[in-house]
């Protein structure tokens, strides 16, 4: 939506800027000026925007303060933020098995983890105001990013510290219990740099076990493309929901059982999706 905003306010400004010069140009020549003060202007509305919410979030959040409730009004700039994002990288996220999402109850959704885009991709997917991303305390320093993050709700985990990690599942558990939002974990913690995954923390499935919520396991394929093809290719991101474990089955079994179940799960549909991909002729 603000993309269209800028390019709305970019095409006004435009055609304001090119009658007011009063000159005369061939149609070409009209027509190569036009598209070049419509990039300035757009380029320059972006700009502003990103100027705009650098200043708020540097003089406004205080990051080193809880955020009881998440802000509607900084998870409608996440949404837009990650819209941005994926358009100037030129990725394309295309969703499956979101018929299986739980309707009545909120959840846990578990995803492997190849980039920074991961996260950003599924808030183009899902939006930022039904999911609270947990991620790693370095992310929370990030200017702009971490402080919207903070704001938005989201949590750090910190896997060295293990009185500070517990209080983070805890209060994830709370989230989901209270019907704030569902919550998203990477199990791997870090990112994987190959195509097999790297062990699923247990710890992150207490996060459901706790109140007996759904776990959605979901498969991410393509975020790690994104550096490899900008800018001059489009990126193809597949999101998977691959199956989703009922709160009966979470509660019943150990979380190094849920860990592995849903490793399994996601791992398989990786690699059928890199078999199916290897069969494919070159050019298709």
């Amino acid at each position: 939506m603000l993309l269209k905003l800028f390019a709305g306010i970019s095409a006004a400004a435009t055609a304001l800027n090119i009658a007011s010069t009063r000159i005369t140009l061939s149609g070409a020549k009209l027509a190569g000026l036009s598209l070049l003060r419509f990039a300035e202007f757009y380029v320059g509305s972006l700009a502003a925007y990103v100027a705009a919410v650098y200043a708020a979030t540097e003089l406004t959040v205080k990051k080193d303060e809880p955020q009881e409730n998440p802000s509607k009004f900084w998870q409608w700039n996440m949404n837009e933020l990650a819209g941005i994002v994926c358009t100037l990288v030129g990725a394309k996220v295309t969703v499956t098995g979101a018929e299986k999402l739980p309707k009545d109850r909120r959840y846990l959704m578990v995803c492997n983890h190849r980039s920074i885009f991961d996260p950003i991709t599924s808030i183009k997917a899902f939006g930022a105001q039904e999911h609270i991303y947990i991620s790693k305390p370095e992310n929370f320093k990030i200017p702009i990013g971490g402080a919207v993050m903070h704001k938005c709700g989201c949590l750090p985990l910190n896997r060295d510290n293990n009185r500070e990690a517990l209080t983070t599942v805890k209060h994830a558990s709370e989230i989901i219990k209270n019907d704030v939002a569902s919550v998203v974990i990477y199990p791997e913690g870090t990112r994987s740099s190959e195509d097999k995954l790297l062990p699923f923390h247990a710890g992150s499935f207490k996060i459901a076990q706790r109140v007996g919520a759904p776990v959605v396991v979901t498969a991410l394929c393509g975020t790690d493309e994104v550096v490899h093809n900008v800018p001059f290719k489009r990126t193809k991101i597949e999101i998977d929901i691959i199956d989703v474990l009922d709160g009966e089955f979470v509660k019943s079994h150990s979380t190094k059982e849920i860990a592995e179940l849903a490793q399994k799960m996601i791992q398989e549909n990786l690699d059928r999706k890199h078999a199916k991909k290897e069969r494919l002729p070159e050019n298709a």
